[in-house]
């Protein structure tokens, strides 16, 4: 990777939906208390999480045995030392656990770090690939495949395939992320796996649209397990703040 770009790695958490039918606990949770508490770890540079509707599953492409049920998607963006941070993440969990803070979790479908092997940015993004996830979206589509034995290095970045999804009208940019074979532990789901995280500026279902025939080339050559669009929990909308004129100070001047 880019010896600019701080993050080293991705720890991602699949999730399906609650037993309940009810996510609403479990998302407040997270964002309000589970999330805000990992930037206490220095090596956690940026925490996020998005999730699908009932828009977005019908729209999804491919959802294969195990995948098909995810309808909850988290990742924080790591720094190295990768194996400290980890460590330091864990722990935490442990303390939250242990202090009555780790009580509501979803069914996981996948939990674990992976090495970022490539990022790209549309053309008309201002802003460098590296820093693509910090920028406002409005949501992700996500493509995970499993990995035979000759793409297993995670060491190769796939400009084809990245140059090809940023290409598409609504998508920002892409990173992807790859199991490398470090930083096992036994709580982490086992098997190689890439992750490719498309950002997006235009609605996720109207973006799915037009990503998925991207995607049906590369069913055809690859073992996609789930490719899928899914909503940020924290919105892209300003627009709405546009239309109201500012008040004026109480002593008639402006600010």
């Amino acid at each position: 990777m880019n010896d600019s770009n701080r993050v080293a790695a991705g720890f991602f958490s699949l999730s399906a939906g609650s037993p309940s039918g009810d996510d609403r606990p479990y998302l407040a949770w997270h964002l309000l208390d589970h999330l805000p508490e990992q930037y206490r770890i220095p090596g956690i540079l940026l925490g996020q999480r998005w999730a699908s509707t009932p828009a977005c599953r019908r729209a999804r492409a491919v959802g294969g045995d195990g995948w098909s049920d995810v309808d909850h998607v988290v990742c924080y963006l790591l720094t190295e030392p990768v194996d400290s941070v980890l460590d330091a993440f864990v722990a935490l969990g442990n303390r939250l656990h242990e202090a009555g803070r780790f009580e509501v979790q979803l069914p996981s479908r996948y939990r674990g770090p992976l090495r970022l092997t490539g990022t790209r940015a549309a053309g008309w993004v201002a802003v460098s690939p590296d820093v693509l996830p910090f920028r406002p979206h409005r949501g992700i589509y996500l493509i995970v495949e499993a990995l035979g034995l000759e793409r297993r290095s995670g060491t190769v970045a796939e400009p084809d395939v990245l140059d090809a999804l940023a290409a598409v009208p609504g998508v920002a940019g892409a990173w992807m992320f790859t199991t490398t074979g470090e930083h096992r532990r036994t709580l982490f789901t086992p098997g190689p796996v890439q992750m490719t995280v498309c950002y997006l500026d235009d609605e996720p279902v109207m973006a799915a649209s037009r990503l998925e025939p991207l995607v049906t080339d590369l069913t055809r050559t690859r073992h996609v397990l789930l490719a899928a669009p899914f909503e940020s929990l924290v919105r892209w909308d300003w627009d709405r703040f546009g239309s109201a004129s500012p008040s004026p100070l109480p002593d008639g001047s402006r600010g």
